[in-house]
């Protein structure tokens, strides 16, 4: 008889806060599904799985490679993988402190048969996690973490619980990650440059920015002590603000920003946050509207969101604005053809303008998720002699575009790197700056999210009696309205309630789903243009969720 066993993975990777290690494997990998927390004996089962997976695919003995950023608990989590891994007969080799997009890099270049990274993205320091990539260097899928799950839950239930063995924590070999990272990210740079006919070296930085310095905030993460600095050397005038001695994502950073938020000057001088503060500061005369005030990064390095002056203060530039700004790049020099996948909370706006484009683009939507965005784009190894025009985003400021292969020339992967993502648009505001050739902008569409916290995800399964209660308050908020909306299903999205259609003509998307990284059930409302109650059917909507979901009545906008 099968055993429907609790999945332990969630939109990206597995997270939790990092505690002690209970006694037994049971309480190890319930601590991760009950609690939402992580330990080294729930990663030593995890290893083990892993290991075991590799070993029945692979005749020889498999090569898994480990990297992590720094918060405080990931060496008995890093010990814990290794040694599960070495109980299976896989070699493993350490790479250092390194961003996420770093360890697909070091995936490649080491020729692994899989990757660990071991980071909880843009979650508080006293969290962490991990990300499995595959021989080439995607990350994971359901279908392989569904057997990790199995196969994890099938050793604890042995009871056997071993204790960690030190020999074994230990890897078969070190190298340094994040080097072969930086290396990627120059040829990336040369890549991209050359394709979009830009001289970084012999351009007007300042000009092409509207100020004189540009404020970088690595959120402390490992780019945070040379990102800034190899900017410079190439004529970029940055400046790093986030410090690697403050923890992780505190006060900083990609993951504290909407992508719709925005600041007044006074509110930036007043924010905790360090990158609004310092621009706040930098700018007691203000900068024309337009200028590229800085960027933020989430603290693992695989996202980007851009800051940009407005006339009181500043906004985000998500990852919507941030591929349609490639794209229109890509059209003033002639590429013929793009293609561009986009996730399910994407500016409706935006995909509707398509026509703007000389070239053809082939419009994609996906779950949320940059693997998902990378599964659209392609399942097959890319091969070019020149940077592929292909584009994933999500309005976070995942981007996910074509990175060269580190061993192998005009071979391609796809990842999500936010240092790539920030090098790009510095490259395309280059291409677009006093460009005649260059079509409009799309015009930003109305769109609201708001996470509930604390909510029980079980109870949300994106149908049933809640769904349906759902959808009866959008037709009764919209009873006196030409109104019409149909469900719509992802693949991927397995708590997803994505209600699609119109109101008096105007294109409307409301979506609910389950956080897959932490407590929280979210609502997402799309409409290609403002639409008289879409802020009180926003909060209809919580109110009842937050009723039938939590206990308590918070919620976050």
């Amino acid at each position: 008889m099968m055993v429907d066993y609790p999945i332990l993975h969630g939109t990206d990777g597995i997270r939790g806060k990092v505690s002690a290690s209970p006694e037994t494997d049971l309480e190890a990998l319930q601590a991760i599904t009950e609690k939402r927390e992580v330990n080294g004996r729930a990663f030593m089962i995890i290893g083990e799985a892993i290991g075991q997976i590799l070993a029945e695919e692979l005749d020889d003995y498999p090569k898994v490679v480990i990297g992590w950023d720094r918060r405080p608990g990931n060496a008995m989590l890093v010990s814990g993988l290794t040694d599960g891994l070495h109980s299976s007969s896989v070699r493993v080799i350490h790479g250092g402190i390194v961003a996420t997009p770093g360890l697909h890099d070091a995936v490649l270049g080491t020729k692994a048969d899989a990757g660990l990274m071991v980071t909880a993205s843009h979650n508080p320091h006293t969290d962490s996690g991990v990300k499995f990539f595959d021989v080439n260097g995607r990350k994971s899928m359901p279908a392989l973490e569904r057997k990790i799950a199995d196969i994890a839950w099938e050793i604890a239930e042995k009871g056997v619980n071993p204790e960690p063995d030190p020999e074994s924590c230990l890897p078969d070999r070190m190298i340094h990650a994040e080097r072969g990272h930086r290396s990627t990210l120059a040829k990336r740079l040369e890549n991209m440059a050359q394709s979009l006919n830009v001289d970084v070296e012999k351009s007007n930085w300042s000009e092409i920015l509207g100020v004189e310095q540009f404020l970088l905030d690595s959120s402390g993460g490992a780019a945070s002590s040379w990102f800034a600095a190899g900017l410079n050397r190439r004529g970029i005038p940055a400046k790093e603000v986030s410090n690697a001695e403050n923890p992780l994502n505190e006060g900083c950073g990609a993951g504290e920003f909407s992508p719709t938020a925005s600041w007044t000057w006074s509110e930036m001088m007043s924010s905790e946050h360090v990158l609004l503060k310092s621009l706040a500061e930098l700018h007691t005369s203000k900068p024309p509207i337009g200028a590229l005030l800085g960027a933020a990064l989430d603290g693992d390095g695989d996202r980007c969101l851009l800051i940009e002056a407005t006339g009181d203060g500043a906004c985000v530039i998500d990852g919507d604005r941030m591929a349609d700004d490639i794209a229109r790049a890509w059209d003033s020099i002639g590429i013929q053809k793009a293609t561009i996948a986009f996730s399910i909370e994407t500016d409706l706006s935006l995909t509707s303008t398509i026509n703007r484009f000389g070239m053809e683009i082939d419009i994609l939507e996906c779950a949320v998720g940059d693997r998902w965005l990378s599964n659209q784009l392609s399942n097959e190894v890319i091969v070019s002699k020149s940077w592929p025009a292909l584009i994933g985003a999500e309005d976070s400021g995942h981007l996910v575009l074509a990175s060269p292969h580190p061993e192998i020339v005009d071979e391609w992967s796809l990842v999500g790197d936010g240092a790539a993502t920030l090098i790009v648009q510095l490259l395309v505001r280059a291409t677009l700056f006093d460009n005649e050739k260059i079509v409009p902008s799309f015009q930003r569409g109305w769109k609201k999210r708001v996470s509930i916290k604390g909510t029980d995800r079980s109870k949300w399964t994106g149908d049933g009696e809640l769904a349906d209660s759902i959808e009866n308050i959008i037709n009764n908020h919209f009873i006196d309205e030409q109104c019409s909306f149909t469900r719509k299903k992802i693949d991927g999205e397995t708590s997803l309630l994505l209600l699609r259609g119109h109101v008096n003509g105007i294109a409307v998307s409301i979506g609910i789903r389950n956080s897959g990284t932490e407590e929280k059930t979210s609502l997402s409302i799309r409409a290609i243009e403002a639409i008289d109650g879409l802020n009180d059917l926003s909060e209809s909507i919580i109110a009842f969720l937050t009723k039938e979901l939590v206990h308590s009545s918070s919620s976050d906008s």
